[in-house]
């Protein structure tokens, strides 16, 4: 339309009509600039909220923000909290720095949601062995010899039964059989956990990758020798990491999307999100590293004490309220603890899969204990 040198940074494409004198069209492509970004900021305004009362609600954030409104039905205090914090940085902030900010963090989410991908497929489903508490007949033979008793006959109920499934839901995470060569170096470990770690890994290596790609740049154009060697080391280092990765099963039950070419679709989308991560400016990572610190400490000072996710509860004790939960209803679910209080499990053992010496005990010899106690 114009010549390159004519383009003006600014307002490239309105500008570039208003040289050819179409005036309409100029003002035209800038109302609906204008208007995408009030819907795009509109948008915003309604999902952080939200997020902000998911995260209270979950133990993250502070309880205030878990609150709805009773007239508007809505967590009023989430949206005056996130509206004023978002008023002041577009006061303080360029547009363009505030641009930078967002993909720096966008590209974050894009990249945890790779991991977790490969992660949660790679990492065994917790069988949820239940017991229904189950009324007696009226009328049964039991009824004469116990009229004054409340008996409850109680049968076990495996959430699974002895199909193709299962047997995927056994092996997730475990190596495959064509690779059982590798069992005394990767199987002393909990199924998943060498998969958590190898995600990590994978993720330190690429993002020594893409700084050598920015930094030695020249030098590996120029094929000199120690960067192409340690280029060459960090290549392969990353790429065992992945083949390490993809030599256990996996475990696709429950899924009704799958994401295909695990672990090399998302390991590849975890490489371009890095790489286009170091080349935002320097001090968008140190505004990044700022607000990071930031939400870390108040993790660690609040959200790690109240945080729910470490709490082992049952299918059906998870829909009610904190003082619900440890009431047992008829007919409700309950877990096959024996009444012992629910568990925390630790950050390493949350993120590796680990769980608690007493977590293991089969299901067949709880069937046996609960019926050796009512024998």
């Amino acid at each position: 339309m114009i010549p390159i040198s004519e383009i003006n940074p600014a307002a490239s494409l309105p500008e570039a009509f208003g040289q050819l004198n179409l005036s309409w069209a100029k003002y035209l492509i800038s109302i609906g600039a204008l208007c995408g970004m009030t819907t795009t900021l509109l948008g915003s305004l309604f999902a952080l909220p939200r997020c902000m009362y998911a995260m209270a609600s979950d133990g993250l954030l502070f309880s205030c923000f878990g609150k709805i409104n009773p007239t508007t039905q809505v967590p009023l205090l989430n949206l005056v909290v996130s509206g004023v914090m978002s008023a002041c940085l577009a006061l303080v902030f360029d547009l363009a720095k505030l641009v930078e900010f967002m993909s720096i963090g966008t590209l974050l989410a894009y990249t945890i949601v790779s991991a977790s991908v490969i992660i949660l497929r790679y990492r065994p489903m917790e069988r949820i062995h239940t017991t229904i508490r189950v009324p007696a007949v009226a009328g049964s033979p039991d009824d004469d010899d116990d009229d004054d008793e409340d008996v409850a006959s109680q049968s076990s109920m495996d959430t699974s039964s002895p199909t193709s499934e299962m047997i995927e839901e056994v092996l997730a995470g475990r190596l495959k059989a064509q690779f059982r060569c590798l069992e005394p170096l990767l199987g002393r470990f909990e199924p998943g956990s060498v998969v958590s770690v190898a995600v990590m890994l994978f993720i330190f290596l690429s993002f020594a990758i893409c700084v050598e790609l920015k930094v030695s740049w020249t030098q590996l154009y120029t094929g000199t020798w120690w960067a192409l060697i340690i280029y060459g080391f960090i290549i392969f280092a990353a790429s065992t990491c992945v083949a390490v990765i993809a030599v256990h099963n996996q475990n696709t039950r429950g899924l009704i999307f799958k994401v295909p070419l695990v672990p090399f679709v998302p390991a590849l989308g975890i490489f371009c999100n890095i790489l286009l991560m170091v080349h935002l400016d320097t001090v968008t990572w140190v505004r990044f590293f700022v607000w990071v610190c930031i939400g870390m400490v108040v993790y660690f000072l609040y959200g790690i004490r109240n945080s729910k996710e470490g709490e082992v509860c049952s299918s059906y004790s998870i829909l009610m309220t904190t003082s619900e939960a440890g009431k047992v209803p008829w007919g409700s679910f309950k877990a096959t603890s024996g009444g012992k209080k629910s568990s925390k499990h630790s950050i390493f053992e949350r993120f590796t899969g680990r769980s608690k010496p007493e977590d293991k005990k089969s299901i067949v010899e709880e069937s046996e204990n609960e019926t050796s106690g009512y024998s």
